[in-house]
């Protein structure tokens, strides 16, 4: 039998455990996916969308060079993933390259919506980068790019 003293600190460990269990069912809502394109090239990006660890997306798309003014190209991804909070990931690949990078639910815990955009910069490598929004002042809809405060060197 446990003794005092050996009790608490077990019972405070197993509390302590239950507590960041609840915590990390705390996802945010996968919003928005959009390619940003800032390279004078045309590239293709493989996506693959994971929801509650089953494939639900999986998908090339292709983005056009940048515009001749300096505008990056931006194309949103229709959506195809609940509109509802939930264990997400968000693999890209980019057409040059074999591995994959991924932006997963559980690095950005809460209750808000996350928009999610894969950028390549000019010199033609790809990076993912997000934006967290209030899940209750997000309307439901993708009209505002992440590429819009983006400058563009060269």
């Amino acid at each position: 039998m446990l003794s005092r003293r050996a009790t608490l600190p077990l019972l405070a460990g197993t509390l302590s455990g239950c507590t960041a269990s609840v915590l990390s069912n705390r996802h945010p809502r996968l919003n928005c996916i959009e390619l940003i394109n800032l390279d004078t090239q045309a590239h293709t990006v493989r996506l693959r969308v994971e929801y509650e660890n089953e494939e639900i997306l999986s998908d090339s798309y292709t983005i056009d060079g940048r515009e001749e003014d300096g505008r990056a190209q931006q194309r949103w991804i229709p959506q195809e993933w609940p509109d509802e909070t939930g264990p997400f990931r968000v693999h890209f690949r980019m057409n040059t390259h074999s591995e994959w990078v991924t932006i997963e639910s559980e690095e950005e815990l809460g209750e808000y919506a996350i928009q999610i955009a894969y950028r390549i910069d000019s010199d033609g490598h790809g990076i993912p980068f997000w934006e967290t929004r209030d899940a209750d002042d997000d309307v439901r809809g993708c009209s505002e790019s992440l590429a819009n405060p983006i400058e563009i060197d060269g």
